[in-house]
């Protein structure tokens, strides 16, 4: 049985419970809030076997647990991951992985000193279409890459972490990454931010943000609009030199359709059954499995690039 404990009780907590509650010889064996009465509430709701903690520091008094997820606010991330980690606990952290690339440099340092596994839950870079995608342009089918677009927006602006400061909120650090993280997946660990405008809340957070990335010394340009303010089709696309592919929303990918340049559909392939969070535990089960300290889908270099594009558009907001 693979022991799963989780920081936070949260939407984002319950999702990921509900998502791997069939997986098979996984359990969630403990849950950890700051508060106790929360932890009891939220254990009887997704998961009755669990035991509840009422402080995040029990988690790491817990014997058996195979991965620690974090799922607490943003400007939590960096202390939980410290802690689990100096305890010698696997941890899977929600995106955004840390509030800064320094942050993120001393969780890995941390990590790899003891020899544990630390992954970023980017969910969309485990997905199926996405590798999927990633070969299509790995095999040349559209050529070499010019342009990448992107936009996603939900209306949640009355969630209250999202305009709160305190708690990391604002438009790119909460969906602004899945963007980045399709740029970089596509563009590489060499782009550069070009332009960034945003519309602020009266809590100095941002609402929207439009972003404009390139290749420095190629031209290859992102670009990218988010919003949380206004549901958005959350549509991209990818476009190269000799066809386009065509992305169903970036977030959680439904579709992806392969298009040559004459504008005629080549191929196409649609999301599976498996919940993408499911997927996402099941390459950390397997790296773990495989003494890795990284989880190949997501590797350190990765978040750590991701982390410093983040700061240097977080400046220019």
């Amino acid at each position: 049985m693979f022991n799963i404990g989780i920081i936070g009780c949260g939407r984002m907590a319950a999702k990921m419970i509900e998502s791997i509650r069939d997986l098979k010889d996984v359990k969630v064996v403990a849950v950890a809030s700051r508060e106790k009465s929360r932890a009891n509430k939220f254990v009887k709701a997704n998961c009755p076997d669990a035991k509840a903690l009422g402080t995040y520091e029990q988690m790491t008094r817990q014997k058996d647990i195979d991965l620690v997820y974090i799922a607490t606010p943003n400007t939590f991330h960096y202390e939980n991951a410290i802690m689990c980690v100096k305890n010698h606990l696997n941890v899977l952290v929600e995106k955004p992985f840390a509030m800064s690339r320094e942050e993120a440099d001393s969780i890995f340092s941390e990590a790899k000193n003891r020899g544990v596994f630390v992954c970023e839950g980017m969910w969309t870079s485990f997905m199926p279409l996405h590798k999927k995608m990633m070969s299509w342009i790995e095999k040349g089918k559209i050529g070499a890459v010019r342009y990448v677009q992107s936009n996603l927006g939900y209306n949640i602006e009355n969630v209250p972490r999202i305009t709160d400061p305190a708690l990391g909120g604002g438009a790119h650090l909460d969906i602004g990454v899945y963007p980045a993280n399709l740029a970089v997946s596509v563009l590489g660990e060499n782009l550069e931010p070009v332009s960034v405008y945003a519309h602020k809340y009266s809590t100095g957070v941002e609402k929207d943000v439009s972003c404009v990335l390139e290749v420095p010394n190629d031209g290859a340009l992102a670009v990218s609009f988010v919003t949380v303010a206004s549901l958005t089709d959350r549509d991209g696309s990818v476009i190269g030199e000799r066809g386009y592919i065509k992305l169903k929303n970036i977030n959680d990918y439904e579709k992806i359709e392969l298009y040559n340049n004459k504008g005629e559909l080549v191929e196409s392939a649609e999301k599976g059954e498996m919940n993408s969070y499911a997927i996402e535990i099941l390459a950390c089960i397997d790296a773990i499995g495989k003494g890795l300290i990284q989880c190949p889908d997501m590797p350190w270099h990765k978040t750590a690039y991701i982390a410093s594009l983040n700061d240097k558009i977080r400046r220019m907001i």
